[in-house]
């Protein structure tokens, strides 16, 4: 593995381990949603989630699609959302072992 394949990796959990992306993204397993939909969900201006919704879709984490005039995103690699339900499940064995 290269230095710069680490590097890449090292933004990606970097990426991951923002809280509000972190939220956004297990919000998104879920189900699809649109960003009026998120923004209630997680009571955040729309801005806010449009602007984290940009850094996922920037890294392929995100994918959009259109219905009508409305924007709807889901995760786009099921990888992904492995990875956080995994990190969620160890999370919550952690807070209950304390």
């Amino acid at each position: 593995m290269e230095i710069e394949d680490l590097d890449e990796i090292s933004r990606l959990f970097k990426l991951l381990g923002h809280p509000k992306r972190l939220q956004l993204l297990y919000l998104l397993i879920q189900h699809s949603m649109s960003v009026s939909e998120i923004s209630k969900a997680l009571n955040w201006e729309q801005s806010a989630v449009s602007h984290q919704l940009q850094l996922l879709r920037k890294y392929g984490l995100v994918k959009q699609i259109r219905h009508g005039k409305t924007i709807i995103y889901h995760l786009q690699d099921p990888k992904v959302m492995t990875l956080i339900a995994d990190v969620v499940s160890h999370a919550e064995k952690i807070v209950k072992s304390s």
